[in-house]
């Protein structure tokens, strides 16, 4: 036990890193008075990074493989994001956000490569819920800590980026993985509990677009929503409150959905939760205070952790894993700078900064009529 909590530490403390910069930088750009359009590009050039570099490490990665990647991919995000917390001109910043991009796509398409090897076979759904709870939990004290370190400069927050990447390093390297040849989850198929629905390979594709629609949904409010408080005078620590308690639900549903297993392969849950999620943003973009917007960003993390619970499972439950995850984390990336990019637009054409919010909604509801489109797609026989 005591073996799988310092694994899963480790993207935990990843992805608490990821957020902890990014908030600080666009905090800071808010700040400085950069415009939208700025935050967009320091936003979107980091995921697409992360999709350029995913979709290449799909083909490359392997149980092999996977750890030095991964320890290759936390030393370099550590360097780069200290460097962009203390740089302050625009043309630099951007190109440090963009090798930081790649970097955490090496830790994270090599992490769920690992962390499938390190399964044994039957234990899949038990590891993406550690997984989701790991990743989310992480998250949500990066925007948090982030917030609440933030007035004591770029100096103090460099040195946590470097100890906290050294500290995930040494985790790494301490680890004691499961021999090569043992078989593990990679290789096989789980078909679950009774309650379960029998495998269905659509249902890959569903996934990725569910991971691309929350991508595109959550990136905005978190590029965005940093830089717009600081230019309305709320503090850095009240901005990171209601991005902490949306990924601490995200984080806690996620675990509980190792529980929630009977969910998958239906289309009765992809619809619930992804409508309620709908539900929340129209109630934001009609009454954007800061506490319905809190209120709103936590019930919304239900759907956040149920989305990327299916998409992960999805991909690492059929055919080539390494492969499906690399899609995965491409369409995380591509749906993010997506995301980032029209709501900036609609923000501009309205004049509002609560369009965002409805942009979200939209895409919701497009998106939930293709993946009903797409798991009544016919079952087959072959799903390896």
């Amino acid at each position: 036990m005591l073996t799988m909590v310092r694994l899963y530490l480790c993207p935990a403390l990843m992805d608490g890193l990821a957020y902890f910069v990014l908030f600080a930088i666009l905090y800071a750009a808010g700040e400085r008075g950069l415009s939208l359009a700025q935050c967009a590009w320091l936003g979107g050039t980091f995921q697409l990074a992360y999709m350029t570099a995913s979709l290449i490490l799909g083909r490359l990665l392997s149980r092999r493989n996977a750890r030095l990647l991964m320890l290759l991919g936390a030393g370099l995000f550590a360097l780069f994001g200290a460097c962009g917390l203390v740089t302050t001109s625009f043309p630099p910043l951007l190109g440090l956000v963009t090798a930081a991009g790649v970097a955490m796509a090496l830790f994270f398409n090599a992490f769920q490569t690992f962390m499938r090897g390190e399964s044994a076979p039957g234990e899949l759904s038990r590891t993406v819920a550690w997984y989701t709870l790991a990743w989310s939990s992480g998250m949500s004290m990066g925007f948090l800590l982030s917030g609440y370190l933030f007035r004591l400069g770029p100096a103090v927050m460099a040195l946590v980026t470097i100890v906290t990447g050294g500290l995930t390093t040494c985790l790494l390297i301490v680890h004691r993985a499961r021999p090569i040849e043992t078989l593990s989850a990679e290789e096989h198929i789980e078909t679950g509990p009774a309650d379960m629905r029998p495998v269905h390979p659509a249902y890959v594709g569903v996934g990725w677009v569910m991971i691309f629609t929350v991508m595109f949904i959550q990136r905005p409010v978190t590029t965005f929503y940093p830089s717009l408080c600081a230019r309305a005078g709320i503090s850095a620590f009240m901005a990171g409150l209601p991005l902490f308690l949306h990924l601490g639900m995200q984080a806690g549903a996620g675990a509980a959905m190792f529980k929630g297993r009977a969910l998958l392969y239906r289309r009765t849950p992809l619809v619930f939760f992804q409508l309620l999620a709908a539900a929340m943003f129209l109630i934001m973009w009609w009454w954007p205070s800061y506490l319905m917007t809190m209120v709103c960003l936590t019930i919304s993390g239900v759907y956040a952790a149920f989305a990327y619970f299916c998409a992960v499972y999805y991909a690492s439950n059929a055919g080539n894993r390494s492969f499906n995850t690399g899609i995965n984390e491409f369409l995380v990336g591509l749906g993010s700078f997506a995301g980032i990019f029209v709501s900036e637009w609609g923000m501009k054409q309205s004049g509002r900064d609560e369009t965002m919010y409805l942009v979200c909604s939209l895409a919701l509801a497009v998106s939930i009529m293709l993946q009903c489109s797409l798991a009544s797609l016919p079952r087959k026989q072959d799903i390896a």
